[in-house]
């Protein structure tokens, strides 16, 4: 057992950080394996179509964009669908939840790799949203009228029943290659989500709840998700 390390800690509470902070270094190190083990995919299949999708931000709402257009000058895109269907009232709560994490982490990715936000709701209502919600730091596009949620597997059977996941692609050789997408069923971005994440770290853990507390609520997402 080490020393203690803050005031009037008891020798208990020191013995189980201890084993507790080796559970943290194994964590740390499986993190950095799958990491690695993401690297080393090989190249996966090439980009179906440079699909023609819309701007969504301010200043530029309904501007087309081709997908290769949104690398700029990096080599990796991440593209992240959230759920956000043409006719839906607002978007996922949780979606929204990540989506504020991502606009201000964005400058930061931006520096190493293109990070773009993309709904299948028409750019008009995807930018209304953002205003709403001050995202002002990420790239945001619509995918409305495109084929690329369909085809990425970022929706169900139809365009209403929208899916959250992150792609990632790549360009090689002159061409663009999907390199890795969240595949598991839920909480397949758990690692980047700042609200569970935070509330990891507190005595209560995380609240016996669905969805990260919200001021909104989305009635599409309550009458055709939540309620199946």
């Amino acid at each position: 057992m080490t020393e203690p390390r803050y005031p009037n800690e008891s020798p208990e509470y020191r013995e189980a950080r201890d084993r507790l902070l080796e559970e943290e270094k194994a964590l740390i190190e499986q993190v950095g394996r799958v990491a690695e083990l993401r690297r080393q995919l090989p190249p996966g299949g090439r980009l179906k179509e440079d699909y023609q999708f819309q701007w969504a931000n301010e200043g530029r709402v309904g501007q087309p964009v081709r997908l290769s257009e949104l690398f700029g000058d990096k080599p990796t895109l991440l593209l992240y669908n959230f759920m956000y269907g043409p006719g839906w009232d607002k978007p996922c709560l949780s979606c929204t939840s990540l989506m504020d994490g991502f606009d201000r982490t964005a400058y930061q990715v931006s520096q190493d790799a293109a990070f773009c936000g993309i709904a299948k709701a028409p750019a008009e209502k995807i930018n209304a949203w953002a205003r709403t919600r001050g995202w002002s730091q990420i790239n945001l596009v619509s995918g409305f009228g495109t084929n690329y949620q369909a085809d990425y597997r970022c929706q169900g059977e139809n365009d209403e029943m929208q899916l959250p996941v992150l792609h990632v692609f790549r360009k090689r050789d002159g061409d663009i290659y999907h390199f890795w997408g969240t595949e598991l069923p839920s909480n397949h971005v758990d690692t980047v989500w700042p609200y569970w994440n935070l509330m990891d770290f507190t005595p209560e853990g995380r609240p016996d709840r669905d969805m990260p507390p919200q001021n909104f609520r989305s009635e599409f997402l309550e009458k055709h998700y939540l309620d199946q």
